[in-house]
């Protein structure tokens, strides 16, 4: 790499010498040539000595521009670009920082002597501050990539290693709680009933009988709850650990559910986590309940400042046992845990839900629901009461913010703001900044529109990692109106859109490497093209030596989109083969890493729970039907009842010991 670079740097150099007219001494060319072998031969330890390669860096990038008294070549800006990239990479945010802060300042003093005027001093001074945020910032959202890869890879050897562990320890649990729960409750049905049974009072073999009914309900319930597939009271390994066991116990239950975890995972509050991981469990519940066999699909996606969530389930076969319709207690359930975080929920049929996650729902900047989303609710809510008992499918979709007040800044807001600030500034700052500016001779009303539509451009790259097709494509149609419009009429305001062209390389970038799981992302290079064919066909069109024939508009389209897409290509495949797989390896990681641990601990429960059901649980049963047909029949049927009643929850005391034994031998 520091070879090919050294190759660009003199290569670039040379031809934009030539280009540009730039005419120095043989000397100088020698010198300025050294320069960049020593910064190439320093990046060969970038990464073992980042701190003293990116100082030699610096240097001899100062240097050559010092010698060539000209901040147009190429000697300048790459190697300490490299350096401090590496340098963040490998490096702290503190050093990191730093270093930005010493290579743009060294690089700013190297063109003052250079510059020829304050406005050109203004571009140079904030091309460079935006170049090294937006390197500094890259650099460490890979450091923070590269950490969370290592942590993932130690976590998913460790749960080979800890899953007879978590078997051991889940059967302690289970055995533990078991004892606790049942052993307790059925020893003094046993007692007191044996003790009633020896008095004959009636009144007391009544009372004894609705007693035992009601702890043996109470130990149907603990029993019940103690083998529960459905996941933990407590998130202490995390949602995104969570999740995965739930839907992996799910799973061999024989549902068919998908899973998907997208974005970057970020440390959720506890009661953010807990609502989230109740709501998709009251989801699949419902799914079950009402939807018997059908496949029911599970989204997750860490979006900044909030949490997406998205439980829908295909219509259930026509020949499934569908029960009646509910009382609607577990969806407003739901609704108010959203909204007590100030988050939002909706659900509804799958055919009247067709909206995307985020926003759209009605959520605020603040979290808090607009007018619009409890409109919405409420004609759901009469959708739910009056459609058609038929099976359909349903989702549920809900959004959680997850900042607790106060945003906290980290690299990916500050990599956000600098992008959306370069695409939107950059243009408006060779369109206007003298010496040559392009659009030096509009009027002042025409300017300041043009100021105006340039800066709104960067604006949809904020939203490029949550709603990736939504930012593409508001960016492509602002600058296919803006070329038939300010195009038309100002021709060299389509030099500004090619200047501006890296805002459509980014976010075709951002549908491939952030587009969401299942969705096909090769038509953004095609969406991204538009606005090329549109420059260009307005381009021939208002060129006077253009001859005017029926064929220029279609040529003029066919040329610019074919060019566009070529261009574009490259960053759509970038980011599905970079950051897409990044995400897939990690989404992965994480449900491979909790079904492995899961796995032994579900293997556990279900264990624990056929020989409950064969056994305790069944005997229990019977217990509480004889307490109760004791109750309802003559003082005969009572004692004997409560005869029977001792002998199964003796029996039932017999089969969980019997069961404890087998948890010690195991």
């Amino acid at each position: 790499m520091p070879a090919l670079l050294a190759t660009v740097q003199i290569a670039g150099s040379w031809g934009l010498a030539a280009l540009s007219d730039i005419h120095r001494g043989q000397g100088r060319w020698m010198t300025a040539i050294a320069c960049v072998i020593v910064a190439g031969v320093a990046l060969i330890w970038r990464r073992k000595a980042p701190v003293p390669v990116l100082v030699a860096a610096v240097a001899c990038s100062g240097a050559g521009v010092l010698v060539m008294d000209t901040p147009d070549t190429l000697f300048g800006g790459l190697s300490d670009s490299v350096a401090l990239y590496s340098l963040a990479v490998h490096r702290d945010r503190r050093q990191a920082m730093i270093g930005a802060v010493a290579a743009g300042t060294v690089a700013i003093a190297t063109v003052l002597p250079s510059v020829r005027s304050p406005s050109e001093l203004v571009l140079n001074c904030t091309l460079s501050v935006l170049a090294y945020v937006v390197i500094t910032a890259l650099g460490q959202l890979r450091r923070q990539y590269q950490q969370r890869r290592r942590v993932l890879a130690a976590q998913l050897a460790e749960a080979e290693r800890a899953r007879g562990a978590a078997a051991a320890s889940e059967r302690e649990r289970l055995a533990r709680d078991l004892h606790d729960v049942a052993g307790h409750h059925l020893s003094a049905v046993v007692v007191h009933s044996g003790a009633v049974s020896r008095t004959g009072d009636p009144e007391l073999i009544r009372e004894a009988l609705s007693a035992a009914a009601d702890t043996g309900r109470d130990v149907l319930r603990a029993l019940t709850r103690l083998v529960d597939v459905m996941g933990p009271d407590d998130l202490g390994g995390g949602l995104d650990t969570g999740l995965p066991q739930l839907c992996q116990g799910l799973s061999r239950l024989g549902v068919p559910v998908s899973l998907a975890i997208e974005g970057r995972t970020r440390r959720l509050r506890p009661e953010v986590g807990m609502a989230a991981y109740r709501i998709v469990q009251e989801s699949l519940t419902n799914a079950m309940r009402y939807a018997p066999g059908a496949p029911v699909t599970v989204e997750v996606r860490h979006v900044p400042g909030a949490i997406e969530l998205l439980v829908a389930n295909e219509a259930p076969a026509e020949d499934a046992a569908v029960p009646a319709l509910g009382t609607g207690r577990g969806i407003a359930g739901m609704r108010e845990r959203a909204e007590s975080l100030g988050g939002t929920l909706t659900a509804a049929p799958a055919d009247l839900l067709d909206v995307p996650l985020g926003r759209s729902q009605g959520a605020s900047e603040d979290g808090d629901s607009s007018e619009v989303s409890r409109s919405r609710e409420t004609m759901l809510t009469d959708v739910r009461d009056t459609a058609p008992s038929g099976p359909r499918g349903w989702t549920v979709r809900a959004v959680l913010p997850t900042s607790g007040g106060r945003r906290r800044l980290g690299w990916p807001e500050v990599l956000d703001t600098t992008v959306a600030a370069s695409c939107a500034f950059l243009p408006a700052l060779v369109g206007f900044i003298p010496p040559e500016p392009i659009l030096g001779r509009t009027s002042a009303g025409m300017a300041a529109v043009m100021l105006v539509m340039l800066v709104l451009r960067g604006v949809p790259l904020w939203w490029r990692r949550r709603a990736p097709y939504t930012a593409l494509g508001t960016l492509a149609a602002m600058d296919v109106a803006w070329a038939l419009t300010a195009g038309a009429h100002t021709p060299p305001f389509l030099a500004l859109l090619l200047v501006g062209a890296p805002a459509e390389m980014i976010a075709v970038y951002a549908v491939g490497g952030h587009a969401r799981r299942g969705s096909r992302t090769w038509p953004a290079p095609l969406i991204g093209a538009v606005p090329w064919a549109a420059a260009f066909a307005v381009l021939l069109v208002t060129d006077p030596e253009t001859e005017q024939t029926s064929s220029v508009i279609p040529f003029a389209l066919g040329a610019g989109g074919l060019f566009g897409v070529l261009v574009l290509l490259p960053f759509w495949a970038w980011g599905r083969t970079v950051t897409g797989r990044g995400q897939r390896w990690e989404a992965t990681a994480r449900e491979t890493m909790a079904a492995r641990t899961g796995e032994a601990v579900q293997a556990e429960r279900h264990r624990v729970a056929l020989g409950l059901r064969a056994t305790v649980l069944d005997h229990t049963a019977r217990l509480v039907r004889a307490a109760e047909a004791g109750m309802a029949g003559t003082e005969e049927d009572a004692r004997a009842a409560l005869a029977s009643v001792t002998e199964l929850a003796r029996t039932a005391l017999l089969d969980m010991r019997a069961l404890l034994d087998a948890l010690e031998e195991a």
